[in-house]
C-alpha cells in the first residue's frame, strides 16, 4: 500500500470518534468497545476473529465489523507474522447521523464484511493521511472516515436489510443502567464487576444473562472497556504518573496496567501517549 509496515502506531480523533492504525505482534483477549467498530487488514499476517458464534477471517478480502459493547477478540494465523490494520472506532450518534437517510440505525446484521476495490483504494488513501499528517491532509480525514463508511456498508449490507433495520435501542433495563453507573463510579475497585450483580439485586446467572441479551457481552469485559476507555481519554490528555494512573483504575502494578493495555490494544500505554501526543 505504498507505506513501509515497520513497526508503527498511529491515532487520529474527532467527531466521528477515533482511527487507528497498529501493528499487532500478538493477540487481542475477548474485549468490547463503546463505539461501532471496524477493522481492515492492510498488510502483513493474516488473522481471524470470533464475534459471538461468528468467525471472521481476516484478510485482503474481508473486514471486521463489531456493533457497540459486542465482544470480540483478535487471533494471529501465524504467531511469526504480525498483522497491521486500520482501527476506526464509530460513535453511534455520528454513525446513525451519517446513515440517517440509509436507515434508522446502523446496527450491523452480521461482523463479517467483503469488501470491494473501492474499500481497499479508500482504506490507503486514509492510511497515507494518518503515518504522513500535514495541516492540509488532517482536515480530510474526517470527509475520508464518512466514505469509507458508505463504502463499506453499501459492501456490507443489502437495500432490503437497511430498510428493515431496526431503530436503535436507546435505553436498557434500568437494572443494567444502575451497574453501568456503579462500575462507573468506581472504578479503583478490581472486584466491580463480580459484586455489580448484588448491587441491583440479582443472581449472579440472572445478571449476566440479562447483560449478554441487552448488551451483547459479560459485565466484566464491559467493565475492562470502561476502564480502557479511561485510560485512554487520561493517555491522551496529559503526562499522568504511569503508577497512579494505575492505582486509580484498580491495577495493583503499573505493570499488570501495562499488559491490560496491550491485551485490549495491540500496544502499551506508554506508546499510546506518546503517538497521541506527537500528534
Amino acid at each position: 500500500m505504498g507505506v513501509n509496515m515497520v513497526d508503527f502506531f498511529a491515532v487520529n480523533e474527532g467527531d466521528y470518534g477515533r482511527i487507528e492504525v497498529v501493528k499487532h505482534n500478538h493477540d487481542l483477549v475477548m474485549h468490547a468497545h463503546p463505539y461501532t467498530h471496524f477493522s481492515f487488514w492492510l498488510g502483513g499476517g493474516t488473522a481471524h476473529s470470533s464475534v459471538g458464534p461468528h468467525l471472521v477471517k481476516l484478510g485482503p478480502e474481508v473486514a471486521l465489523g463489531v456493533n457497540s459493547h459486542a465482544s470480540h477478540d483478535l487471533r494471529l494465523n501465524d504467531a511469526q507474522k504480525p498483522a497491521v490494520f486500520l482501527n476506526l472506532y464509530l460513535h453511534d450518534a455520528w454513525l446513525d447521523a451519517q446513515c440517517r437517510e440509509l436507515a434508522n440505525a446502523m446496527v450491523l446484521p452480521q461482523p463479517c464484511i467483503h469488501i470491494t476495490p473501492d474499500v481497499r483504494g479508500m482504506c490507503s488513501q486514509l492510511l497515507e493521511r494518518l503515518v504522513s499528517p500535514t495541516r492540509e491532509t488532517s482536515s480530510c480525514i474526517q470527509t475520508d472516515v464518512a466514505s469509507l463508511l458508505f463504502k463499506t456498508i453499501a459492501a456490507a449490507t443489502t437495500p432490503a436489510q437497511l430498510s428493515a433495520m431496526p431503530a436503535r435501542r436507546r435505553l436498557i433495563d434500568y437494572r443494567l443502567r444502575v451497574a453501568i453507573s456503579h462500575m462507573k463510579d468506581n472504578l479503583g475497585s478490581p472486584k466491580v464487576a463480580e459484586e455489580v450483580a448484588e448491587v441491583v439485586g440479582l443472581s449472579r446467572s440472572r445478571f449476566f444473562e440479562l447483560f449478554h441479551d441487552q448488551l451483547g457481552t459479560s459485565p466484566l469485559v464491559f467493565w475492562n472497556a470502561i476502564r480502557l476507555e479511561e485510560a485512554l481519554t487520561r493517555l491522551n490528555a496529559r503526562e499522568e504518573n504511569m503508577t497512579s494512573m494505575a492505582m486509580e483504575l484498580g491495577f495493583s502494578t503499573p505493570g499488570n496496567f501495562s499488559r491490560f493495555f496491550r491485551d485490549h490494544r495491540g500496544v502499551t500505554p506508554t506508546t499510546y501517549r506518546r503517538v497521541c501526543h506527537a500528534v
